[in-house]
C-alpha cells in the first residue's frame, strides 16, 4: 500500500485546470441546415455549456445537441473531442456518439480564453437515425 501512495505522489500532475466553456451558435437538429443565430442570442437553443475537467472529461448541457459526456484530446490550442450521451432531434430524444474539433486560444486576462468548436452527433431517436451539429464560439474560464 506505502508503494502504491509513493507512485500516486511521483506521478506529474495535469497542467490543465477545470474550465467552464460557454458558446453560442446556430445548431442544426438533424434536417437540413442550420438556424440562423437569433441576435442577441436570447433563444435558448444557441447556448452550449460545457464542464472540462483536469483529466480533460467533458461534460456537455445544450438543447441542441443535448446531454452529452466523453474525453478530450489537445495538441497546442487544438483539441478533439469523442463521447456519447442523450440527444435532442427533430425527432425528439434519442442516443448517440457525437465527435467535436475545436481550438482553443492562449489565455488572456489571466483565466479566459477565447474558443471555437465544431460538434456532430451521430444518434437515433423516435424516427430512425438523426445528424444534428453545432459550430459555436465563445469564451472559456479556468476555475
Amino acid at each position: 500500500m506505502k508503494r502504491f501512495l509513493l507512485i500516486l505522489a511521483l506521478m506529474p500532475k495535469a497542467s490543465f485546470a477545470d474550465t467552464l466553456h460557454v458558446l453560442i451558435g446556430p445548431p442544426s437538429i438533424g434536417q437540413g441546415g442550420s438556424n440562423p443565430v437569433s441576435i442577441p442570442p436570447a433563444s435558448p437553443v444557441d447556448w452550449q455549456f460545457t464542464y472540462v475537467t483536469d483529466s480533460q472529461r467533458e461534460w456537455l448541457v445544450s438543447l441542441v445537441p443535448g446531454l452529452l459526456w466523453g474525453q478530450r484530446f489537445y495538441a497546442g490550442g487544438f483539441y478533439a473531442a469523442l463521447g456519447g450521451g442523450l440527444l435532442v432531434t427533430s425527432s425528439g430524444p434519442g442516443v448517440g456518439v457525437d465527435h467535436a474539433y475545436g481550438y482553443e486560444s492562449s489565455p488572456f486576462l489571466k483565466s479566459f480564453r477565447y474558443q471555437v468548436e465544431y460538434r456532430q452527433v451521430i444518434g437515433v431517436g423516435n424516427y430512425g437515425w438523426q445528424f444534428p451539429y453545432t459550430f459555436r464560439m465563445g469564451l472559456s474560464y479556468a476555475l
